[in-house]
């Protein structure tokens, strides 16, 4: 399984979802922790060199 950061469009901009890609459903992501998808079309893919983990909030940041 490959991990896939995202930002869908209601999300702040310095924050990111993860998910993945099913090989069975190509067009969409798969949230990691809820069971929900997205259109990959829809979100803007985050490279992940440019992810870190905040443990305070714990969530997913992107780097400026």
């Amino acid at each position: 399984m490959n991990t896939v950061y995202f930002q869908p469009p209601n999300i702040k901009k310095e924050f990111c979802e993860i998910g993945f890609i099913s090989e069975t459903d190509s067009e969409y992501i798969w949230y990691l922790n809820e069971p929900c998808k997205v259109l990959i079309k829809d979100v803007k893919i985050i490279d992940k060199e440019n992810v870190v983990y905040d443990k305070k909030n714990m969530a997913h940041r992107v780097r400026r």
